[in-house]
């Protein structure tokens, strides 16, 4: 079983002969043994001191450490580590600022890159530290220990011995006498399967190991002491009886954390494990903001617009060259084939987003099933079931392809996104379809700036991004906007859309490396599978490769939105004029739709199982503007307040059961009410969709809902959220805090993900879907025409009206 390279099985000439990293030093099994024990002693005594005070004194550390102030707390930290780092990730700070590629002359930052000022002086966060390390046995955090310095090997900036034939165990050794032991190969016909499969390390890593936990537990037992003021003699002398745990901390505030904060105090907790409930949820509630963003795009031209002005300004043809020249499908004006381009790319990325995330929620039901079936049929020391790894391998293959598509999007978009726009130029243009582009020389840039590029140059460099991880490279990007909140305006809104996707593939992916220790064989184990897996992708995604081959041959330059085709004041007062605006720019919309669903059900599948089959067979309806009422000049206050009774009522009607009509009827004359303009069977929608797939129009009442009784600031978002369209005021905006205050006043617990993405779990409410909305950006309130969107989710999504918020004290 020797490592051998070639004819040789001496690891010293195989590395030298090797392109690999050369080992720091190759110790023999009895020094890897003796270094083991020696540490193993020392982790254990401290630990052992440790358990002893939090198992007793914990209430008192909490008390004093909280009541310190910060420089009080610094001084208890460096106290215990002198010369502690100063910032976060202190290992990726001095790896990307060496010009050397050669081992650093300062391990310690790379080995310990939690142990840093600007994490431990959050007042929680040494206490969840503390209170972790102390009640768990040491061989809990031999891996995640071990992972937390996997960036120092990788980037070669540390390097640990090697001992070949042997492996070194730490789960389920919990002595001095058997922690971190070394077992020879020949010896023990176990311990090749456990180096395999990830459940030991090389002796020269555990050994790594062991001196990453004699270090972080001698500073944690050396914190308490100095909190406490006594000395280690004092504190196993104490036999004072054990005190109950105390309640769980938690650095959220209340009903609200971020994805940042978790990421922030998972180093300092207890290992998570997979959770693929909260997988699920993820999945599902992206999946559903997928779909509500398609069918916004059929339904609101005010929405569509914005949504293609938006797209155009990303585009990189309007970045002039390095002689300050525009790109020819930008002069003399904007031209037929930049707007197709536009609108394509818009319309493709809609439904993309929605097949991927429909496959996904798909494969993770798919991988919860499986798993509940074989939950009672292996153990940690069992190989998986076929089926189940291979659905395991399914979706790790999906994730790492799909997070593909907003990394390349982020490429294009950041260099021509208006805040980034100035510091870009293009090379001269020599294909009109393929755009170089490059920086400018000699711009001037903060270090606010400076860094938000350097971040962004690591995230775009395919080997950077693999050695620090995408994940603690958005945790850099979201600290950047926490600590200096000007750097929020460097971020675009469909920039900051685009990171909250890709940071949520990442998350994804970061939750099926939970699963251990399975998941730390995923890689191997998919390579005797690979033409498997690639052909079950493409068979996964050949409708949405139909609908981009159809797209070519497509000219969707006449829905070029800056001629006002879709103008949509529906933030201004009713009118007449108002109301026709909507109407016309309503009829444009079914019409583009229209044409664009024909053409494309001709050459993609109609077969159920396509988004956008679905959604043309869909009974959801399109809500569309009734014909203008004249109101009456003169009222009684008694006929003012029926009149508002009635409005009310038919406003309701009108939000439940309203679709698309074709517009070239005839009108007819309406008198004293407002009618529904058409059915769902007769919509250009429903017209481009073969007779077999529509379903019957469903005019079932909604469930009955409860009604909400709330104080005045949440009453106030919700008026607007289900605002009623009057002919005597207009809607205001929404600050984003207050529609956060008002979302939990109804009982949701929210999470902000990375990018502009916050994600709302129902909490004491009869319902279970999770919803996902995008905190506006770069401003912090939501526009009107934003929140009336949001309104419509909310009730797609719940089935909530505006008459389901009282003021509190109301009568039901």
């Amino acid at each position: 079983m020797a490592l051998q390279y070639g004819s040789m099985d001496d690891p010293r000439n195989f590395f030298s002969l090797s392109h690999l990293p050369q080992p720091s030093s190759y110790p023999t099994a009895d020094e890897v043994r003796k270094e083991a024990r020696e540490r193993a002693k020392n982790i254990f005594d401290d630990w052992t001191l440790l358990n002893h005070i939090i198992q007793r004194h914990e209430a008192t550390i909490q008390k004093r450490w909280l009541k310190k102030s910060r420089e009080q707390r610094r001084n208890t930290l460096l106290h215990a580590w002198p010369n502690m780092p100063k910032m976060h990730r202190p290992d990726m700070e001095a790896y990307f600022g060496e010009k050397s590629s050669m081992p650093s002359t300062n391990p310690d930052v790379y080995l310990w890159p939690d142990i840093n000022q600007e994490d431990l002086l959050k007042p929680k966060m040494m206490l969840i530290f503390l209170n972790a390390r102390a009640r768990h046995y040491p061989s809990v955090f031999a891996a995640s220990d071990e992972r937390s310095f996997r960036f120092a090997i990788t980037s070669g900036k540390v390097m640990p011995g090697f001992i070949n034939d042997h492996t070194m165990m730490f789960t389920g050794h919990n002595t001095p006498e058997t922690y971190g032991r070394l077992y020879n190969w020949e010896e023990n016909e176990d311990a090749v399967d456990w180096m395999t499969t990830c459940r030991g390390v090389n002796g020269g890593t555990g050994l790594q190991i062991l001196a990453v936990q004699e270090r972080v537990y001698r500073f944690l037992a050396g914190c308490c002491m100095h909190i406490l003021q006594v000395t280690r003699e004092f504190v196993m002398a104490d036999n004072s009886s054990i005190e109950p745990e105390l309640p769980a901390l938690s650095i959220s505030d209340g009903l609200t954390h971020s994805l940042a904060d978790i990421s922030a105090v998972t180093p300092y907790m207890v290992p998570a494990k997979l959770d693929l409930g909260r997988l699920q949820e993820l999945i599902a509630a992206k999946r559903n903001a997928a779909e509500d963003h398609m069918w916004s795009l059929r339904e609101d031209p005010g929405y569509f617009a914005d949504t293609i002005l938006e797209m155009k300004e990303h585009r990189q043809e309007l970045l002039l060259d390095v002689n300050g020249r525009q790109h020819s499908l930008a002069r003399p004006h904007l031209s037929k084939e930049f707007w197709n381009r536009v609108i394509h790319k818009a319309i493709l990325e809609a439904n993309g987003s929605l097949e991927i995330w429909d496959t996904l929620l798909s494969q993770i039901n798919q991988l919860i099933f499986l798993r509940r079936k074989h939950e009672n049929t292996f153990t940690d020391g069992d190989p998986l079931p076929t089926e189940l790894l291979e659905a395991f391998l399914d979706l790790d293959f999906s994730l790492s392809v799909y997070m593909n598509a907003p990394l390349a999007t982020l490429k294009t978009d950041i260099v021509a996104s208006p805040p980034m726009r100035g510091w870009f130029v293009r090379l001269p243009e020599e294909n009109p379809r393929a755009i170089t582009t490059t920086r400018k020389p000699n711009v001037d840039m903060d270090t606010t700036q400076k860094r938000l590029v350097w971040l962004f140059q690591i995230l775009f460099d395919d080997g950077q991004r693999r050695l620090a991880g995408v994940l603690p490279i958005l945790d850099l990007m979201e600290r950047l906007v926490q600590n200096d909140p000007k750097s929020r305006n460097l971020f675009s809104a469909k920039v900051a859309n685009t990171i909250a996707d890709y940071s949520l593939f990442a998350e994804c992916q970061r939750q099926i490396r939970l699963f251990q220790p399975w998941a730390s064989t995923f890689e191997n184990d998919a390579v005797y599978r690979q033409q498997k897996i690639r052909a079950d992708y493409i068979e996964r995604t050949k409708r949405m490769a139909q609908v981009e081959a159809a797209f070519r041959n497509v000219d969707s330059s006449y829905a070029d939105p800056s001629d006002k085709k879709f103008y949509y004041p529906v933030e201004k007062r009713r009118t007449k004029e108002n109301t026709e605006a909507m109407q016309n720019a309503e009829k444009n919309l079914d019409e583009f739709w229209g044409k664009l669903d024909r053409l494309l059900l001709k050459t993609v599948s109609n077969s159920r199982n396509g988004v956008w089959t679905c959604l043309l067979s869909s009974d959801r309806k399109l809500q569309r503007t009734p014909d203008w009422i004249e109101p009456p000049s003169k009222l009684s206050a008694k006929e003012r307040k029926k009149g508002v009774e009635v409005d009310d009522l038919l406003q309701d009607l009108k939000f439940r059961s309203e679709s698309t009509a074709e517009r070239n009827e005839p009108k007819q004359p309406q008198k004293g009410k407002v009618k529904t303009r058409g059915a769902a069977a007769d919509t250009p929608l429903a017209k481009a969709l073969p007779q077999h797939l529509i379903n019957a129009d469903d005019q079932s009442n909604l469930d009955p809902q409860r009604t909400f009784k709330l104080d005045k600031r949440a009453l106030r978002v919700f008026s607007t959220l289900f605002y009623q369209p009057s002919t005597s005021s207009q809607p205001g905006e929404i600050p984003w805090n207050d529609f956060l205050y008002a979302m939990a006043a109804t009982g949701f617990a929210m999470e902000k993900l990375y990018g502009s993405v916050w994600h709302f779990t129902p909490s004491g409410l009869d319902v279970e879907r999770s919803i996902q909305f995008h905190e506006p950006h770069p401003t912090s309130k939501i526009p009107f025409r934003i929140a009336r969107g949001f309104g419509r989710r909310l009730f797609r999504t719940y089935g909530w009206r505006g008459d389901m918020f009282k003021p509190e004290g109301a009568s039901i």
